[in-house]
């Protein structure tokens, strides 16, 4: 009978403890601006600590992503980043912002502001709906494209995304009024699908690639499917999401899109922040 009191205590008090800790992250994100909440976020999506859409909303997934992050490099996992770790979450998502060149694309046809690693692309050309870019061994591709709403309208061209199709699997869905998601596998190899309905079409891209890059390519496509916006005449790049005033003309600065620009992605709209 003692030992199930002191169990009872001992799980007391961590889940006091772990309460407290999420509400101490929650008041120092929160105290951040929301420009420096969705450089945070993007940082912890490319280390592959953050695993939802980007939006700047402190929730569940957010705290994970922090405490992740925490744990993998041995700080204490209690979600508020100190000037030094933060310094090490800018040096870890950097690297890969770097290694693949993800910067900014404005594109004319298919309508569509966002993220690419362009570094990893070959070949580039432009199709009748958009843009097409492959690397040098086909194993990864990108396409953006835009569907007019009387071609398909946005409902059913998710239907049509979503049914039965021969050697595809589907792992994650969403739909919501204004975007939705579909990802999983076809045909032996990984895919992620994003795309936003606007008054006039639905925009979109398409991102295949082989399983040997899952594990840098999960983070892209989520940081991907976090920038892309609708492209507006004379829009500019985003945040600088380095930290250094020395390095603002840098492409990276252009990495990540303007807050006004994004699309809305309210804390209530089931990104799961």
């Amino acid at each position: 009978m003692r030992s199930v009191l002191i169990a009872v205590l001992v799980f007391l008090v961590s889940a006091g403890s772990c309460l407290a800790d999420y509400d101490r992250s929650k008041d120092w994100f929160n105290g951040m601006t929301y420009r420096e909440r969705i450089r945070t976020q993007f940082l912890l999506v490319f280390t592959g600590d953050y695993t939802a859409l980007v939006d700047g909303a402190f929730g569940r997934l957010t705290y994970a992503g922090l405490t992740s992050f925490q744990r993998h490099r041995d700080f204490f996992p209690d979600g508020v980043l100190k000037p030094g770790q933060k310094l090490v979450l800018q040096r870890d998502g950097l690297d890969l912002v770097k290694r693949v060149g993800f910067e900014t694309s404005h594109e004319t046809a298919s309508g569509l502001t966002l993220g690419v690693p362009v570094k990893l692309f070959e070949t580039s050309s432009p199709t009748e709906r958009g843009h097409l870019r492959r690397t040098h061994d086909g194993s990864i591709e990108l396409e953006t494209w835009r569907v007019t709403r009387h071609e398909s309208g946005y409902e059913t061209l998710y239907r049509r995304l979503t049914g039965p199709q021969s050697g595809r699997v589907i792992r994650y869905r969403t739909f919501r009024n204004d975007f939705f998601v579909v990802s999983g596998r076809q045909d032996g190899r990984d895919f992620y699908l994003r795309v936003m309905k606007t008054p006039q079409d639905s925009r979109g891209f398409s991102l295949f690639w082989e399983p040997k890059h899952t594990v840098f390519m999960n983070r892209l496509a989520l940081a991907m499917s976090s920038s892309m916006s609708a492209s507006r005449a004379g829009g500019n790049g985003g945040p600088d999401i380095t930290g250094d005033p020395a390095t603002r003309q840098n492409s990276l600065n252009r990495t990540i899109p303007l807050p006004e620009t994004a699309p809305s992605r309210s804390a209530g709209s089931g990104t799961g922040s």
